[in-house]
């Protein structure tokens, strides 16, 4: 299997890989390949809060051309894989090669595959055929939608950081899951929500439904066992979590965003601008954030003085709190003093940092 990242955020994958027992797993570029059986592909899907979907590899084989193409995906017993009647999308990448038409391999793919599946009009599945010189690999989408979909955001402020990316913030400022956690620039509540919902270890997938489990390799009993055990290890936690901003529409949405996550109870709102936040009394806790930037502001002076005024309020009130951001690669950001590699990755296109440390 692969589990797909965003580049960048290979290793924090492997880590969530690693911890569900899946064997041999590689962080490579893009992802995280590893051997795995069906419960754990269902698992991945159900618990990776950082990942952005989770495939399996059909099949390699060498091509040249259409004839080869149609041997090697002649040689995979698609009925074991897909349902009869699956709809396949097919997205296709090729580089250094003679099939370099990829919309004729699209179509290729489907008339083969549909001819030995005998059927359409069913679920969506996508199907990823990727040719680097003669060297054709054949991979399905396990997950459906993306992984960051996970059902819970309806509403979203101005230019929403992506549920994945945020889980990927928390993790690497080393949040305990008990301290105090304040995002002053919450927007629709995406890094205080992702926070409180791995306290409480609810996993990110658990109200989602995943293109695998209508698959002919789909075992009923396992998944609900599987359910089962990750509703057992649930928890009652309930840290400090604050989110602020100071658009009271991003309010409303965040507080019905928590609602509908189900962690309304353990999140509060506040609608207050950086220079008024406030610290909960509690000598140890966590700023994780995604300030503004880009498109988000005008940009120059604006971003700057921002920037500024965040980083005083947090030497001033929180100098002895974890101070967590993401900030463009291009861009000064707020002042912290970072004690571990930042990781650099991308943020609805744009090139990120993610720091952690101290304010400065």
């Amino acid at each position: 299997m692969f589990a797909v990242a965003t580049p960048g955020l290979e290793p924090l994958v492997l880590a969530e890989v690693t911890r569900l027992g899946v064997a041999n797993a590689q962080a490579l570029p893009g992802g995280v390949a590893a051997t795995a059986t069906w419960p754990q592909v269902w698992a991945m899907n159900l618990h990776l809060r950082i990942a952005t979907r989770v495939l399996v590899r059909v099949a390699r084989f060498d091509t040249d051309g259409f004839e080869s193409l149609y041997r090697g995906l002649s040689r995979v017993d698609w009925r074991a894989w897909l349902p009869g009647d699956a709809d396949l999308q097919v997205k296709v990448a090729s580089s250094g090669s003679e099939l370099y038409h990829t919309d004729a391999v699209a179509e290729r793919v489907v008339e083969q595959v549909g001819e030995r599946l005998g059927g359409r009009g069913g679920a969506a599945v996508e199907l990823f055929v990727r040719i680097s010189g003669t060297a054709a690999t054949i991979s399905l989408n396990t997950s459906g939608v993306a992984l960051h979909k996970r059902g819970w955001r309806e509403q979203v402020a101005k230019a929403p950081l992506r549920e994945t990316l945020a889980a990927a913030l928390l993790v690497h400022s080393g949040w305990d899951h008990k301290a105090p956690l304040v995002d002053p620039f919450c927007g629709s509540g995406t890094i205080a929500i992702e926070a409180a919902l791995a306290a409480r270890r609810i996993p990110p997938g658990r109200n989602r439904h995943f293109a695998c489990l209508d698959w002919p390799s789909f075992d009923e009993a396992r998944w609900n066992r599987l359910l089962a055990g990750a509703d057992a290890d649930m928890l009652d936690r309930r840290p400090v979590i604050v989110g602020s901003d100071r658009d009271a529409g991003a309010i409303e949405a965040a507080r019905a965003n928590a609602e509908r996550a189900g962690v309304g109870d353990v999140v509060s709102f506040e609608q207050r601008s950086i220079s008024h936040l406030t610290r909960p009394s509690a000598k140890r806790g966590w700023l994780v954030t995604n300030p503004p930037y880009g498109q988000r502001l005008d940009g120059g002076n604006d971003l700057r003085n921002l920037f500024d005024r965040f980083s005083a309020v947090a030497g001033e009130r929180f100098a002895d709190w974890r101070l967590a951001t993401i900030a463009p690669v291009d861009s000064a950001g707020v002042r912290i003093a970072t004690d571990g590699e930042p990781v650099a990755t991308t943020n609805g296109g744009i090139p990120v940092v993610l720091r952690a440390g101290t304010p400065a």
